[in-house]
Parts: structure tokens; sequence; C-alpha cells
């Protein structure tokens, strides 16, 4: 799998203290998307399903782990196995996903998954979403709209994205208004996650 960065505390990236992964590829490609470096698929950035898995249960103090991107459903058989080691392993975290995709076009398969092996795409089904989504506890749906792009909206960069729960581990009371996290590594290097006004 493809991987842009991680992180391995936020609280910005869904209810409570969460891992964060971002996966590396997409070609939705919204106009004015905060996360441009993370549309190319660089295969330099190849991670094995377990290390990445192994990394996120290595992160103390969290009660789930979120993935971003990039696209995480275009890597789609990667997240659903990704999925799985997470929840064989330690199955009390949750687990929830940002995507460009809308709930529509995943039920319907209007969506598409590039192979590791041969960079072709391929069309993305719904037994794929549905193997998936039976891990998820939430989800972010829909392209950011520049146009619509709002401050008020807990999760949500535009107002046509949508947050939809799949488990009744959370509810809207969970969740906090925007915010956003500047995080400085020990080589001094500065990330910014979460939702920060336009002017950051």
């Amino acid at each position: 799998m493809l991987v842009h960065s991680v992180l391995s505390r936020s609280a910005a990236n869904g209810p409570g203290e969460r891992a964060v992964v971002w996966f590396q590829g997409c070609d939705l490609r919204c106009p004015g998307c905060w996360n441009q470096p993370t549309h190319a698929f660089d295969s330099r950035r190849a991670r094995s399903v377990k290390e990445v898995g192994d990394w996120i249960r290595s992160c103390r103090g969290v009660e789930g782990v979120t993935f971003s991107g990039g696209e995480p459903f275009q890597q789609a058989p990667d997240l659903y196995l990704l999925c799985e080691y997470i929840k064989s392993k330690q199955p009390g975290l949750s687990i929830g996903v940002f995507t460009g995709y809308t709930l529509h076009e995943l039920v319907h398969e209007r969506w598409h998954w590039r192979r590791a092996d041969t960079d072709c795409w391929v069309k993305g089904s719904a037994t794929l979403f549905e193997q998936i989504k039976q891990f998820l506890d939430f989800a972010v749906f829909g392209r950011f709209r520049r146009t619509m792009a709002c401050s008020d909206k807990p999760l949500c960069g535009s107002r046509n994205q949508e947050v939809v729960f799949f488990s009744d581990r959370y509810s809207e009371q969970d969740l906090e208004p925007q915010s956003y996290e500047v995080h400085i590594d020990a080589q001094g290097l500065m990330a910014v996650t979460g939702f920060p006004p336009q002017h950051v």
C-alpha cells in the first residue's frame, strides 16, 4: 500500500484521540484540496499492510485510527486488509475514513481503485465497499467543493460533505467543532492537520 504520512496522535481527525494514516494517491484532485502532495501514486511510498497495521497498534493512548489521503478507496483491497488486520489484533480500536467519494457512488459502483502491480484501474464493487464498511465506525463522504467551503460543520471542509456513522460507538454529539493542529517532529519538520483557516 502507498502511504503519504502518519501521525501517532491527533484530536482533529475524528472523535477522541486518534492515530492517522494518510494514503498516497488520488485522481479526484479536488480544486483547492488542502493536501495536494498526496495526489500522485508514488511507488516509493510503498509499505506493507502488516507494517502499517503494527505501527497503528503501537500508538499509545488512542481510541482509534482515521484513514485519509489521498483517497483511501483508490487502494480499496489494501484498505480492506488493513482494517481486517487491525480488528483481528485489536478489536477495540475504532476506525474512521475520509473519502472524496459519496456514499451513493461507493454503493452504486461509481468508483475505482488502482492495482499496485500493474497500475491499472479496476471498477469498484459494492461487495468490496460492504466488506470495508463492516469495519468502519464512521466515514466522511464527498469531494471538497471550494465554493461550498465551511468552517462550522464538524469534520467537513465543505457543506456538501457528510458524516455517516456505521456503528453505535459514536454519534453527532461526539463530534467536536472544526479544529487544527500543528505538529513539529524531532527534525523540526512541521505538519498541519485538521481544518486550518485559509491563511495558515
